[in-house]
């Protein structure tokens, strides 16, 4: 279930990523297919460079929201994270410190954590991204 609705809310990205493929000119395409390149290979040399940008944004998104999952879970197991924990994300864990058993402190602790595992993550993506993603500047 908690699969199906993490899926569901895939449409976001979907529209960037549809988005980015609407900025790439066709004619790179038609010249593509004057020189002989397949659809694989235009696929290959074409879209795939030219939505690293795209590919990128949605990366760096998508991490931050993965490690934010709390509806889904919520709403699963009525904010308990039964059965036997399986749905009891750091979210959820975090929520039930601070507003059910009233830990403030130590939920607040854990938010930072959480802020420092994603900026940390995210910091990796960007660290990464100067070796894979192409933005049509000339070096």
């Amino acid at each position: 279930t908690l699969i199906l609705l993490h899926v569901w809310t895939f449409g976001a990205p979907m529209v960037i990523f549809l988005a980015g493929l609407r900025q790439i000119p066709q004619s790179y395409y038609e010249a593509a297919q004057v020189d002989g390149a397949g659809r694989l290979r235009q696929f290959r040399s074409i879209t795939l460079p030219l939505l690293t940008p795209i590919i990128f944004f949605n990366l760096v998104l998508e991490v931050i929201k993965s490690f934010q999952s709390f509806t889904q879970s919520f709403i699963v197991s009525s904010g308990t994270g039964g059965p036997v924990d399986s749905t009891l994300f750091y979210t959820l864990y975090l929520y039930l410190k601070g507003f059910k058993s009233y830990e403030m402190g130590y939920a607040a602790a854990m938010a930072w954590v959480l802020l420092l595992i994603i900026a940390g993550l995210t910091g990796v993506n960007f660290l990464a991204s100067k070796y894979w993603v192409f933005y049509g500047d000339t070096k």
